[in-house]
Formats: structure tokens, sequence, C-alpha cells
């Protein structure tokens, strides 16, 4: 038998030195590839060995993404950067090796692949199936692939797919421990903010909270919250943006945290940096709205942080109605509390008695509203023969009008008497109110000085509706001169008129919750009808003339209600 040649024989301890050397590097990959559990490394060395080992100048891995023909670029080397998350559709994955050129229908996902001049393409395959795609191009020198580098980078991909169905699972592991970490921690806030929550009833400061634990735990930088007043939604608090409306009943239709858009319904908050509105849910009620900013790091809100949200705001929105409900009764024992008080101010400052002079009768009624108002009259005996004949309506409602009524009243009492003639008199009682109040305030004002002894009537009107005079044949005269109401300008001029009395003279003093109390259908009473009122008793009292003008009023407004105080004083010259 011929012993085998040198030269065969050196052939063969070649072929043994690149087996031994593949073998070798096989090892190394599958002790690099299983050395890890993070998918990031795994993919890494499933290109640099390969390459390294082999001189190979480019590579990629795509691996399976939720749809079964979807892949995305997530590794590569020597290719741009860029391509990365790139997401290819594979009609069928190759089931083996295969270089490009060789592939027989060439389908057109592979135009990707040969644009960037990758030549050799290996499925990641495991017992679940085809979960990725290896590709590598040229060698250095655009050397072909040899049949026995093409096994061995085969051999590599067999043993990279587990490694890489290895990584994904202990990946989507990490994920899982992730969310209920932050699951439990979201939790923690949710306990922690809703103690805090518990532990006020001041609404601002319970808005605040819940921005702040919103901005805190999601990392954002936006956020408000609107809240449900007298069926619509106004905006309670806003940290960090600027810009959103006030109020907005068309968000109220939310049924569920939506992400906002740029359409017409959103286009104010997503110009200000909305990213997503929560309704804040109480007994399937919408009670508010929690708008929150995009999150600092850009990315989308996940369905865990949108049910966070969810969550968080509801609790909230229970906190905020307590609050909101404990403030409305709080409001409503003050006012009550204040209505009161100015009752009982303003029934302290009208006479309990008027006094009768010879041969003139005096009436005067005041009927409160529901609200306190600043309604005033008065019959001030100056001497035997003199009165002073007042009546006002003092701006505003409550205990602030009550108040400045008191101040007119303090004043008239201590000018009346004195020596000062009528314009004098008024104009010091203009300064008076002026300098104890502020522009929002003001006070109509007539007063009139009563001579029986010569039958005249000296008058200053200061913006009040005029008083009327109808003589015996029913003519009627307005009481008008004078100047402007008290407490808008100090040192204002007032003119003063004097006229006779005759008998059967009647002079009627009014406010305008008289002219302008109103039926159902909002239509006022008017001074016409007053005047035919009066004119249509021209023989009674004082007192029944008095009585039949508030019947005609009341019969008039029906079941309306009574929006303003009414106030009258009716004088009539019996001799």
């Amino acid at each position: 038998m011929a012993e085998p040649s040198m030269e065969k024989i050196d052939n063969t301890a070649q072929q043994l030195d690149e087996r031994l050397l593949e073998l070798s590097a096989l090892f190394e990959i599958s002790r690099s590839l299983t050395s890890s559990l993070s998918i990031r490394s795994i993919l890494e060395n499933i290109l640099r060995i390969p390459m390294g080992h082999m001189l190979i100048t480019r590579g990629l891995v795509l691996l399976r993404h939720e749809g079964e023909q979807e892949y995305v670029l997530e590794e590569l080397k020597g290719l741009p950067r860029h391509l990365l998350g790139k997401n290819l559709h594979i009609d069928q994955l190759p089931v083996r090796s295969q270089l490009i050129g060789e592939v027989q229908d060439q389908p057109d996902w592979l135009d990707f692949f040969r644009e960037f001049n990758i030549e050799l393409l290996l499925p990641l395959e495991t017992s679940q199936g085809a979960m990725g795609l290896v590709g590598f191009g040229c060698k250095i020198g655009n050397k072909p692939f040899t049949e026995s580098e093409v096994e061995f980078l085969d051999s590599i991909s067999n043993i990279a797919a587990t490694a890489v169905a290895n990584g994904l699972n202990m990946d989507e592991i990490q994920k899982v421990n992730r969310n209920l970490d932050r699951k439990i921690q979201q939790l923690n806030t949710i306990f922690d903010i809703s103690r805090e929550l518990n532990t006020t009833l001041d609404r601002g400061k319970i808005a605040s909270l819940l921005s702040f634990a919103v901005m805190g735990e999601l990392l954002v930088n936006r956020c408000a919250v609107y809240t449900r007043e007298n069926g619509e939604m106004q905006l309670l608090m806003s940290k960090g943006v600027t810009g959103l409306p006030k109020s907005d009943d068309n968000i109220c239709s939310l049924a569920a945290p939506t992400h906002l858009d740029d359409s017409i319904r959103f286009k104010p908050y997503w110009d200000a940096g909305i990213e997503v509105m929560v309704p804040m849910l109480m007994q399937d009620e919408i009670k508010g709205i929690l708008a929150v900013g995009k999150k600092i790091s850009g990315g989308a809100f996940s369905e865990a942080e949108l049910e966070f949200l969810k969550t968080l705001g509801n609790q909230a929105v229970a906190a905020l109605e307590n609050a909101r409900l404990f403030e409305e009764t709080l409001e409503k024992q003050r006012m009550e509390e204040e209505l009161n008080l100015a009752r009982n101010m303003q029934r302290a400052l009208l006479p309990e008695t008027l006094p009768q002079p010879e041969g003139v009768e005096i009436a005067a009624v005041n009927i409160s509203s529901r609200q306190v108002g600043g309604d005033y009259y008065d019959v001030i005996p100056i001497s035997e023969t003199r009165y002073g004949i007042a009546i006002a309506d003092v701006s505003g409602k409550g205990a602030g009008a009550a108040l400045l009524m008191s101040n007119l009243q303090a004043g008239l009492q201590a000018l009346a008497t004195g020596d000062d003639d009528l314009p004098t008199m008024v104009g010091r009682i203009n300064n008076l109110i002026h300098r104890n109040t502020g522009l929002d305030k003001f006070i109509t004002f007539f007063y009139g000085i009563l001579d029986t002894e010569h039958r005249t009537f000296t008058f200053c009107n200061a913006g009040h509706n005029p008083p009327y005079r109808f003589n015996a044949s029913n003519s009627i005269d307005e009481l008008m001169t004078g100047g402007i109401i008290l407490g808008m300008m100090p040192d204002m001029p007032y003119e003063m008129e004097t006229i006779s009395l005759c008998p059967g003279d009647r002079l009627v003093l009014y406010t305008d919750g008289i002219t302008e109390a109103m039926d159902l259908d909002e239509e006022e009473y008017g001074e016409d009808r007053l005047q035919d009122a009066v004119k249509s008793r021209p023989e009674m009292t004082a007192q029944a003339l008095m009585d039949g003008i508030g019947e005609e009023v009341r019969a008039f407004t029906g079941t309306a209600p009574q929006s303003d105080d009414i106030t009258m004083l009716v004088l009539r010259i019996v001799t």
C-alpha cells in the first residue's frame, strides 16, 4: 500500500487546524452568548465575534415584532445607525442559511439587504419557530463565503437563537418586574396622597397635592385641574401651563382618558402643551377633568400610567367634592348671618312711628326683598312746623349696603337740624359718603323740608327717582331739582327748589323697587302704571293710597319673586 504523500498530509492537517479553530470559535461564541442574559449584549456578540473572526465588513440582526411577518432591525455594525428600529415586512423567512445571490424568486424585501450590501442571511430558529434573521456583508477584500464558513455561521445562528430567546424572556421578565415595581409605587403614592387629601378641606391645597403627585410620579411639567362649577367645567388650578380656557363645558363629554390631537375641540389645550385629559368620576358622574402635559422624557403614556391618573383623579375628586360641599355650607351660614345682621341693621335705621303734623297725612312702607338691600326713608322733626322728609337707595346688597345706609342716617340726623341751607347740607353729606366709600358704592337720595305753617316743600334731589306731586286735579309735577348721586365725587354743587302745597296735593316718594318690579314675563311695572295708580285714588288717605299702590304692584308681579326692596313714602295735604 502506498504511503500518503506529504502534500495530502499537509492538507489534512490544515483542514484539522481550520476545524479546530472553528470549534474553538464556536466554543467562545457559545460561552459569550450564554454568559449574559442581556438581550443587547447577546445581539452585539452575535455580530461582533463572527465579524472579528472572519473579517466581515458589516452585519445586522432583525427580530420578529408583534405581527408574524413584521421584523425590526435591533442591532447593526458597519451600517448607518439611523437604520436602527427600521421595520421590515418579510413574507417568508428563510428556513436555512442563504446567499442572497442564490435566492431563486428574489422577493421585494430582499431589496433592503441588497441596498446595504448584505450577502448572507441566517435565520434564528427555535422550537417555537422563527424569531429573527442575521445578515452579514462581504469579507474584507470581497472574498466570497466558502461552504465551511457558511456552515460555521449557520452553527453560530443556531446557538444564538437559543440565547436570544433566553435574553428576550429575561427582558420580558424584567419588564414585568419593573411594571410591578411601578405599580406598587403608584399604589403607595395613591395611598399616601389619598391620606393627605382627606386631611384638608381646602380645595386649592387638594388641587396642589394632586398636581404635585402627578408631576412627580409621571415626570411631567404641566398639569391643570378643572372642576364642575354651576354645571360647567371651571379651571381650578394650573401649574407650568398658561393660556388654558378658564371654563369649557365641551370637555365634560370625556368618558375615558383621552390623548389629545390638534382638532378644534382640543386646540387650546394642544397649543398649551397638554397631552392627555382624564375624567375625574364620582358615582359615574364627571365631576372634574385632570389635564396633563407631555412627559419630560418625550415618551408616550402607558396604559398603566393612564390607569394611575384615573385612579388618583377619582380619589382627588371625592376630596374636592367634600371640600366644595363644606365651603358651600360655610358660605350659606355666613350669608345667612350677614343677611340677618343687615336686616336687623336696616330695620333699626327706619323710624318706628311717623309724626303726623296738623293738616298733613304721612304714610310709609319698606318691604325687604329676599336679599337685604339699602332702601331708607325717614321723617325728621326739625321744629314744631318743619319736618325733614328723606328717601334713599344705597347701591349693593347685604351688610355693606346696610352699613352705608347707617352712615347716611347718622350724617342726616346730625345735619338736618343745623343752620345750613339745604344745598349746603346735601353737599356735606355727599362729602361724608365719598370719604367713607369706594368708587363702586353710591346713594341716590332725595331730601325735602315740609313747612306746615307756610304750606311749602323745599327739596333737593341727588340722583333719586323723581318723586311726584299730584294736585287735586291730578296734574303731575316731577321733583327733579338737585344734583348728582351721593358719593361719586367730592365738593359737588347742589340746588334746591320750593313749591307751594294746597289741600288735596299728594307727594309720592318711592324707590326703583316699585317701578322695576317685574312679572313672570320680565315686564316692568313702570312709571306709567304708578302714576295711573295714584290718579285713580284721588280721595284716599295717604295710608289707603299707599296700600292700594302696593296691592297693584303685587297683583302685577303675581308669583314672580321680589328682586329688590320696595320703599314708598306718601304725603297728603288735608287742609
